[in-house]
């Protein structure tokens, strides 16, 4: 019985820790935090499911651990969040990289947000750079539900912002541009694939360069230049940035139209 008693506590010692991860993350309401959770926090409110899907940024089926993103929203901001005042989500990852996107998008079924790769334990790298998507990774389970449809794969999420897209990013927004003109469906596309890397006017994405600051790219670039490296900067150099093949004629021609708009609405100097 002792030798018993003794197997059974060796057990339980070398049984593995929790794999939940120990950052929190913060929800913000117009940049105001209104809640910051833990793993543990948001686990005792919302059971972890497993989903196994193909997932594009692994180039395979992944199977994580995750909660259902319109869950842990709810628990954040209240019921009801996805019909106020703010329709816009900024995702944040550790690293600043911040993905823009339509809040309704995060109250649809199919997105979960992972904090544990199921089968490769402390995460398996993702990306050309190899990165620890880790500690919290937004996904989606339907293939319609992608990066070329605007929905946002943040890996190291760090927090979530519900804002106005004109009050973040004023000097992005295509001013004196009608709805349904050619700029205007250039902008929207610029901000659903390309904002989360590149900015204008210094507002926006990090990672690439601002493409209207201090000169606009619409000055130094011909047309027909922009829209071959749009659609597959990859035939060019090595790049983090994704080809976009799947965009026509017409999608280049509209986010060359709003470059053009914008290079007349330069970066308002403050000094």
């Amino acid at each position: 019985m002792k030798c018993f008693i003794a197997f059974s506590i060796a057990l339980i010692l070398a049984a593995p820790a929790s794999a939940e991860p120990k950052e929190h993350l913060v929800f913000q309401r117009s940049s105001k935090t209104v809640a910051t959770l833990s793993a543990a926090q948001i686990s005792a409110k919302v059971p972890p499911q497993t989903v196994k899907f193909y997932d594009p940024h692994a180039g395979k089926k992944k199977a994580y651990r995750c909660w259902p993103i319109k869950a842990v929203m709810d628990l954040a901001f209240g019921a009801g969040w996805e019909k106020s005042d703010y329709p816009t989500a900024t995702l944040t990852a550790l690293d600043g990289y911040a993905s823009v996107a339509d809040a309704l998008k995060l109250s649809e079924a199919g997105g979960c947000l992972a904090f544990e790769d199921d089968e490769v334990p402390g995460w398996e790298p993702m990306g050309r750079k190899g990165a620890n998507p880790g500690p919290y990774y937004l996904v989606w389970t339907s293939p319609e539900q992608s990066t070329e449809n605007a929905y946002p794969w943040p890996w190291q999420l760090a927090s979530v912002n519900l804002e106005k897209f004109e009050a973040r990013y004023p000097e992005v927004v295509p001013s004196g541009a009608p709805e349904g003109s050619s700029a205007m469906r250039g902008f929207k596309i610029f901000k659903n694939r390309c904002l989360r890397c590149h900015s204008i006017n210094q507002q926006g994405g990090k990672i690439g360069p601002d493409l209207n600051a201090p000169q606009s790219i619409a000055v130094y670039r011909t047309k027909d230049w922009v829209m071959s490296y749009v659609r597959q900067p990859s035939k060019v150099r090595y790049t983090e940035m994704p080809d976009h093949t799947d965009l026509k004629d017409s999608e280049l021609a509209d986010i060359w139209e709003y470059f053009k708009l914008k290079s007349k609405q330069p970066e308002k100097k403050t000094f």
